[in-house]
């Protein structure tokens, strides 16, 4: 049987059962592909650890969604390369990634970013101040993270919420800092 059959009959399975264990056995070999994909185009290895994750995920709702691709390598290759760069569109300037390219490219290598040049007690209360300010969920799920080096599981359970929740609280959490952050440096 050929790769592409077998693909093809793992997706048949997975559409029948809805058992994301066949979507796991069809997307287990492409893993390094995808990351690889991934860091490409994010080029940070922790945003592309995330990103194959949460392209699994994205894999278990869209062949519910679609027909059975006729080549399932290169559908996961266009849907991998489109998430990545919906992210860098979503995040645009504000993403890390994409302040670094734009860096090596307008910046000399002696550039030093204006939070650098702070004092590093002020910038600790300013970000503590910060995370005070923050929506109850997403403070509670920036502290479990960043500084209780918890999992989205663990911290779903701890606060009996949803994973998927916890991630978006993250997030948002992450760009409320950002901003508030800003406003701290602009003033």
């Amino acid at each position: 049987m050929s790769k592409s059959a077998s693909d093809s009959e793992l997706i048949k399975k997975y559409k029948k059962s809805q058992d994301p264990a066949f979507v796991g056995t069809l997307y287990a070999p492409y893993m390094p592909l995808v990351y690889g994909v991934c860091l490409k185009y994010l080029k940070n290895r922790e945003l592309a650890q995330d990103a194959v994750m949460d392209l699994f995920e994205k894999l278990t709702v869209e062949l519910l969604k679609h027909d059975t691709p006729f080549n399932f390598k290169t559908w996961l290759f266009v849907v991998t390369k489109n998430y990545c760069l919906m992210y860098l569109r979503k995040e645009g300037n504000n993403n890390k990634a994409f302040k670094n390219m734009a860096l090596e490219f307008m910046e000399p290598e002696s550039f030093v970013h204006p939070l650098d040049e702070m004092e590093k007690p002020d910038l600790d209360d300013q970000l503590k101040d910060c995370i005070e300010k923050l929506k109850e969920q997403q403070r509670q799920a920036i502290e479990n993270f960043y500084f209780g080096k918890m999992c989205y599981k663990e911290i779903a359970d701890k606060l009996k919420v949803d994973e998927k929740k916890v991630k978006s609280d993250i997030q948002n959490g992450k760009r409320n800092l950002k901003l508030c952050m800003e406003e701290k440096n602009e003033s």
